[in-house]
C-alpha cells in the first residue's frame, strides 16, 4: 500500500511539472519534502538519478574536494547530461519548491555551497564535453568538465584559455565567480574569455547569453555565480600557446623581506611582462614549521626569464621544481596544500600592493599560528596573487565584468587567499575559531595601515564572507535587475540554499 501511494503521488508530481512546462512557477513558501521530489524526478531521470547508498551516489559525494561537503547528504543525486536533462530537472523541482543544490567541479570549502542536505543535488559533471569549433579559435566546455580536460584538449592545437591553475578544478564554478590564473595578465580572468554561455532559467528555458543575446545576463554570469541559472555550456574564445616555463620554489622563512620586496616591484612595474604570473605564499604544518613558496608561470618555453629573475636570486631555496613543460602537464603540478577528503577552510581579502604591508601580514600570519595548538596534520597557508593593470586591460577589451575591479592604476592590487586543511573533526571549532580570528585581525590592521580593498572573490570566499556585496553598489544593484529579469520568483536565491546570493 505503501509503494503505490509513492507512486501515486511520484505521478501526480510529474503531472503538475509538465503542466506547467509552459509558465513554471515556485511557491517558495511551501517547499516540498526531499522524497517528494525525488521520487518525481525518477519517473523521468531512471538510471541518472542515484539514491542514499547507492554506488553512483556514494561516488559523487567522495569526489568533493573538501570533507564537509562530502558529509552533507542529500535525498537524491541527479546526473544530467545534457541541457534538457537540466531542464527538465527545473521543471519537476521548482513547481513543488523542491529545495536543490548545483555541483559542478564540487571544490568550494563552504559547507553546502555545492551539496544539500535532505534536498536534490544536481551533479553537473556529465556535462564534460570539450570541443575546438571549425573556427580553431573558440571551444565549447560543458560546465562539469575538468580544466585539465580542457587544456588536454587544446594543447593538441596548441592553443589554451586562461582557466584555473589546478587541473582538477571545475570549469563552471569557477569561471561563474570571476576565474583568476595564472595567464590572467595575457587574457584576463576566466569569466572574461567566454564568448557566450549556454543557461537553464528558473522556468527550465534554455537560453544563449552573449555580447549580442541576452546581453544583461551574459556580464552578469561574468562574476555573479550561480545567481541568474544553471550554466550547462560555456564558448570560449582561446589563445595561441605551446611550451611555458614554471614551477614552484620553496624558501627559508627567513627570506620573506626579500619576497615582500620582489612581490612589490613584480607587480607595480609599469613596464609589466603579461607573459608572467606569480603567487607568493606563506605556508605552516607542524612537521616543518613555516616556509614560504613561490609560484612561477611563464607563458612562453623562457627559462628563468627577466621579470623572476629577482625572485629566482633570493637564498636559502629549499625546493625548486621549475621547468619547460605545457600548461596541461603544469595544472598537475599546481601547489596544492591538501588531496581531496581533509576538511577545507577558505576566505580571501584584497589589499593594496605595498612592501611593508606584507611584512606585517606575515607577522600576523606567524602571530596565528599559536591558535592551533594540538591540531596534528593542520596546514594553514596565506597566498598574495598580483591584481596588476595588464588583467583588468583584457577585462575591459572583451566588455567588462561584474567584479567591481575597474580603473585599477600602478601600484595595483594583492589578492590574500587564506586556506586551511586538517582532518579531525573534533577540531573544527578550533580551526574555525582560529581562521575567523586571523581574518578579524587581518582585516583590523590592514583598514589602520589604508590598505584593505573592497573586493572579497567569490573562488575563495568564507563561510563569514559576502563577495558579492564587494563588487560594489552599481554592480549589486546591476546584477540583482538582471536577475530579476530572468528569474523574477527568486528561484536561484529562495530554492538554492547555498552560494554566495544577491
Amino acid at each position: 500500500m505503501r509503494l503505490i501511494s509513492f507512486l501515486l503521488l511520484a505521478l501526480g508530481g510529474l503531472a503538475a511539472a509538465h503542466a506547467a512546462e509552459e509558465d513554471v512557477e515556485a511557491d517558495t513558501t511551501a517547499v516540498a519534502s526531499g522524497d517528494t521530489c525525488c521520487a518525481v524526478l525518477k519517473v523521468y531521470f531512471g538510471d541518472k538519478l542515484s539514491d542514499q547508498g547507492s554506488a553512483t551516489y556514494n561516488e559523487s559525494l567522495a569526489t568533493y574536494w573538501s570533507a564537509q561537503e562530502e558529509q552533507i547528504y542529500p535525498t537524491c543525486i541527479v546526473r544530467p547530461t545534457s541541457a534538457m536533462d537540466v531542464s527538465k530537472a527545473l521543471r519537476f523541482l521548482v513547481p513543488l519548491s523542491c529545495k536543490f543544490a548545483i555541483r559542478a567541479g564540487g571544490f568550494g570549502t563552504v559547507p553546502g555551497i555545492a551539496n544539500i542536505k535532505g534536498g536534490v543535488t544536481i551533479d553537473l559533471r556529465g556535462l564534460n564535453d570539450v570541443a575546438l569549433n571549425s573556427d580553431n579559435i573558440t571551444v565549447n566546455v560543458g560546465s562539469g568538465a575538468a580544466w585539465g580536460a580542457v587544456y588536454s584538449q587544446l594543447q593538441t592545437s596548441n592553443l589554451t584559455v586562461a582557466g584555473a591553475r589546478a587541473g582538477s578544478v571545475g570549469v563552471g564554478g569557477s569561471t561563474l565567480g570571476g576565474g583568476l590564473g595564472d595567464f590572467a595578465p595575457k587574457a584576463g580572468f576566466a569569466a572574461d574569455q567566454v564568448i557566450a554561455f549556454q543557461v537553464v532559467l528558473a522556468n527550465g528555458d534554455i537560453v544563449t547569453a552573449s555580447a549580442t543575446q541576452n546581453i544583461a545576463l551574459y556580464k552578469a554570469l561574468k562574476g555573479g555565480s550561480s545567481n541568474l541559472g544553471i550554466v550547462t555550456r560555456l564558448t570560449f574564445k582561446t589563445f595561441p600557446i605551446e611550451n611555458i616555463w614554471g614551477g614552484t620554489i620553496l624558501y627559508n622563512k627567513t627570506t620573506i623581506d626579500a619576497h615582500a620586496q620582489a612581490l612589490y616591484d613584480f607587480a607595480s612595474n609599469p613596464s609589466y611582462d603579461a607573459n608572467a604570473g606569480y603567487l607568493l605564499s606563506f605556508i605552516y604544518n607542524p612537521s616543518f614549521g613555516t616556509i614560504l613558496a613561490s609560484r612561477l608561470a611563464y607563458a612562453e618555453p623562457t627559462e628563468n626569464p627577466p621579470v623572476f629573475q629577482a625572485i629566482t636570486a633570493i637564498p636559502n631555496q629549499l625546493q625548486n621544481s621549475t621547468q619547460i613543460t605545457n600548461v596541461a602537464a603544469f595544472s598537475n603540478l599546481s601547489l596544492s596544500f591538501s588531496a581531496d577528503g581533509y576538511r577545507q577552510d577558505n576566505w580571501d581579502l584584497t589589499f593594496e600592493n605595498n612592501v611593508v604591508w606584507y611584512k606585517s601580514l606575515y607577522g600576523l600570519f606567524q602571530n596565528s599560528i599559536s591558535s592551533l595548538k594540538g591540531v596534528e596534520n593542520v596546514t594553514w597557508a596565506f597566498t598574495l596573487e598580483p591584481i596588476v593593470p595588464a588583467i583588468l586591460a583584457q577585462s575591459q577589451a572583451t566588455g567588462g565584468n561584474i567584479l567591481g575591479l575597474d580603473n585599477l592604476t600602478l601600484p595595483g592590487l594583492a589578492l590574500g587567499v587564506f586556506s586551511a586543511t586538517w582532518q579531525d573533526p573534533a577540531k573544527d571549532k578550533q580551526v574555525y575559531d582560529a581562521s575567523d580570528k586571523f581574518l578579524q585581525k587581518v582585516t583590523d590592521v590592514a583598514k589602520k595601515a589604508k590598505v584593505l580593498q573592497l573586493y572579497v572573490d567569490v573562488n575563495y570566499a568564507g563561510r563569514k564572507q559576502n563577495p558579492i556585496a564587494s563588487f560594489g553598489m552599481p554592480n549589486v544593484a546591476f546584477l540583482k535587475q538582471a536577475a530579476k529579469q530572468v528569474d523574477p520568483n527568486g528561484v536561484f536565491q529562495k530554492l538554492v540554499p547555498g552560494g554566495f546570493k544577491l
